[in-house]
């Protein structure tokens, strides 16, 4: 019999039904987590944390006002846990998720989602998500969303989007040119980050890259951008016209 001390969580969501499905899903199917407490509201998630020190908190993001799970983790001063949102979809909410880094999962939550994002946590134990939740808190409040985490191995390394040259697949994980020659190496495919960074000025110009488009110095007729940290990054024929036509709207 395995002896692996629980990990303690707290459960944050304003609809008792949410509260409930996901307390017997947890029982049920993840049962190295122990739920020490669950809350209503943001107040009373506030209280719960501070007197319960949970490592996990499972957190609605609308309780029932917009952005009130992050309003809550503004209010906290020692963000000494990890966090794993929970949420219907709203389309900015989960793209600022993704930004930062950090979990989440789709109500109605889906017991395999649920089992592989607590196994996420498990792997990082010990390691709060401090970083990500102030990145994810000042980037909710400031608008347009201007920096990108980036996990990789031990640590989530906090990233321009202007500094970006251009992201490479390596089978399923994607490698980060910078500016400043650093590369980063994410265990998250192209495909994720295509998605992610969509309306952000980059451009998937062949099924291995994606590139920034304000970083293209040039492109040749032999149908190679040259980009602005001197490599040369082939655009493929089908890509051709729809590389050419977001240079022509300004990005040249």
């Amino acid at each position: 019999m395995s002896t692996a001390k629980k990990i303690t969580a707290v459960i944050v969501d304003d609809e008792e039904t949410g509260r409930k499905t996901l307390l017997n899903l947890l029982n049920e199917y993840c049962p190295e987590v122990e739920v020490v407490a669950m809350a209503d509201s943001a107040a009373s998630g506030f209280t719960a944390i501070r007197q319960c020190h949970p490592e996990l908190v499972f957190l609605d993001v609308r309780m029932p006002a917009a952005d009130e799970g992050f309003q809550l983790l503004e209010s906290l001063d020692d963000l000494d846990f990890s966090v794993i949102f929970t949420t219907s979809y709203n389309e900015y909410a989960i793209r600022a998720i993704k930004f930062s880094a950090l979990d989440y999962l789709l109500k109605p939550i889906d017991i395999l989602e649920l089992q592989k994002a607590v196994a996420r946590y498990a792997r990082k134990r010990g390691r709060s998500d401090r970083q990500a939740i102030h990145h994810l808190t000042n980037a909710a409040n400031a608008g347009p969303l201007k920096k990108l985490g980036l996990p990789a191995a031990d640590e989530v390394t906090f990233v321009n989007i202007d500094d970006i040259v251009r992201c490479e697949a390596d089978s399923n994980c994607t490698v980060f040119y910078l500016t400043n020659r650093q590369k980063i190496l994410v265990t998250k495919t192209l495909k994720y980050y295509d998605n992610l960074l969509e309306d952000t000025g980059f451009y998937r110009i062949h099924d291995s890259h994606l590139i920034n488009l304000r970083h293209i110095k040039k492109y040749l007729k032999e149908g190679v951008a040259l980009m602005s940290d001197g490599s040369q990054v082939y655009v493929s024929a089908r890509k051709k016209k729809g590389f050419l036509d977001k240079l022509n709207e300004g990005f040249a």
